[in-house]
């Protein structure tokens, strides 16, 4: 076996590297992200005065899209909480 296809044992794994001690996924940090413009568009789209423009939806797309970045937000942050990785982490560790 070569070194680039060994094995490597449980002791020798270092934890940092390993992909078992990341205590939060990115999807985290996506979604904290959409979580923070989100309410910010929404906020925009509630307290902004509306200007006509050419080409008018006949909508707040500020509010709407944020509402829809809230959500989308939402889903991935519990999503992200709610994965099998951390599922296992949770138990191994006892809680």
């Amino acid at each position: 076996m070569t070194d680039e296809n060994r094995e490597y044992g449980e002791e020798e794994r270092v934890a940092e590297h390993s992909g078992t001690n990341h205590s939060m996924a990115i999807g985290f940090y996506i979604a904290a992200i959409v979580l923070i413009f989100g309410p910010t568009l929404v906020l925009t789209g509630i307290l902004a005065p509306v200007q006509p423009t050419e080409g008018n939806l006949e909508f707040n797309l500020n509010l709407w899209w944020g509402l829809v970045m809230v959500v989308s937000g939402c889903v991935i942050l519990g999503l992200t909480l709610a994965s099998p990785r951390r599922r296992a982490q949770r138990e191994a560790e006892g809680r």
